[in-house]
């Protein structure tokens, strides 16, 4: 297992880095955008973005899949490719989408074959346990009830974005909504999740919550 989770913005060098290293750059990423609001933000600036944002680092070729590709692809569809890049933005819509095109299925078998996945914000929070810390900075737009993630990063939960002035919002969450683990991840951060750890990647300080504070 490669799993990639960035807090979100624009300082995540360090973690892209580390990402485009566990590729085979002789095989296109895939880019899944679907989080993101395509209204404010087209997926075409998106896609310009991410080459940008990779590009200078060795990815040469992106491929982008939006919801009407996701919706017609198997496992199969997915062997291609090096990695998965999966973007940030709303993450019920992201989660409600994956789960309808059975991507969600399809990512934890990725996960478990060793494809490095990147998550980006709501990207990375797909990843953990559930996506109940989403509802701290995200508007459950789509009208899921069932917050059950890919639970791939050893039992976490993951809040991204992450400023210690949030510490007591944290352990309000953790005691309201009964979460167990919960790993605060700030932009400037990111965390490495295989089988065996949690690597912290990047200058930011990544905290966890068990439910006492405890820096990694």
């Amino acid at each position: 297992m490669k799993l990639f989770l960035s807090g979100g913005g624009a300082s995540s060098v360090e973690l892209d880095k580390k990402f485009v290293e566990s590729l085979d750059l002789s095989k296109p990423l895939l880019y899944i955008p679907i989080a993101i609001d395509a209204k404010k933000h087209p997926y075409s600036e998106c896609i310009i973005w991410l080459l940008r944002t990779l590009g200078p680092l060795g990815v040469t070729e992106v491929v982008m899949w939006a919801e009407e590709d996701l919706q017609a692809k198997t496992k199969k569809d997915f062997d291609q490719f090096s990695g998965v890049y999966i973007g940030g933005g709303n993450t019920y819509k992201l989660l409600k989408e994956l789960k309808e095109f059975g991507t969600f299925t399809i990512l934890s078998v990725l996960a478990k074959e060793g494809v490095p996945i990147y998550g980006g914000s709501a990207g990375a929070v797909v990843l953990a346990k559930t996506i109940i810390p989403a509802s701290f900075s995200d508007e459950n737009t789509v009208g899921i009830s069932d917050f059950s993630a890919l639970n791939l990063v050893h039992g976490h939960d993951v809040w991204c974005h992450y400023t210690d002035s949030e510490d007591e919002s944290i352990k309000n969450y953790m005691k309201d909504f009964g979460l167990e683990k919960i790993i605060a991840i700030p932009e400037n951060a990111g965390v490495f999740v295989t089988e065996k750890e949690i690597e912290v990647i990047g200058p930011g300080e990544v905290v966890a919550f068990n439910p006492g504070r405890k820096i990694l």
